[in-house]
């Protein structure tokens, strides 16, 4: 037993040099050194990619941890036809936006977008004016939301009310102004949500 340990350990080296699409062929006859050595080899990079979509390193760190496992389960059906790296990368951007459509009512699409202009100088000319673009948006469903709503929606986000704070000011129920809350986001969700994301994504 020790002795095919280490000669494990001494064979770990050439895995290195191997391409992904030939450890992809390891691991489909269920080699996990050849998946450790891809798992190491891609983890920092699709980590990277999922942190940067979720704002979450504890949800990014699940994502890629899944995407693996995935691999791994189905490494006897797999075919992975084009480039390994971009196979991976898909699965963490699909795997992101499920994540962040599943949260849709707690996820701040105007506050995901500030934090996206504030990264400008990751974008290019063309992604600076579907930016500018997303923020006239903002503005346009803002002034359409009802006047209730759109004071509610300012009283926290403008001046970071918390949602007793909007009560009390407004004379309504913490549970009404919840409700407020959830259908701005919505509103704003509808309006930005699908092209921010898809910005996000690239």
């Amino acid at each position: 037993m020790v002795k095919n340990s280490l000669l494990k350990r001494s064979l770990m080296p050439e895995y290195s040099i191997l391409s992904d699409k030939e450890l992809v062929k390891h691991i489909a006859s269920g080699d996990k050194i050849a998946f450790s050595a891809l798992y190491r080899r891609h983890w920092k990079e699709l980590f990277g990619t999922a942190s940067r979509v979720l704002r979450s390193e504890d949800q990014a760190e699940d994502v890629v941890q899944d995407v693996f496992l995935s691999l791994w389960d189905r490494r006897t059906s797999v075919d992975i036809t084009g480039n390994v790296l971009a196979y991976l990368h898909t699965g963490i951007k699909y795997r992101s936006l499920n994540i962040i459509q599943k949260n849709v009512f707690e996820r701040d699409y105007v506050q995901l977008l500030v934090e996206t202009i504030e990264r400008s100088e990751q974008w290019n000319a063309q992604e600076l004016l579907q930016l500018k673009e997303l923020q006239q948006s903002v503005n346009l469903v803002i002034g359409r939301m009802p006047t209730k709503m759109r004071a509610v929606y300012q009283l926290s986000r403008d001046k970071y009310f918390t949602h007793q704070q909007i009560a009390d000011e407004l004379g309504i129920s913490k549970e009404t102004v919840k409700k407020h809350i959830q259908h701005a986001l919505q509103m704003l969700k509808e309006a930005i949500g699908p092209a921010l994301l898809l910005l996000l994504l690239k």
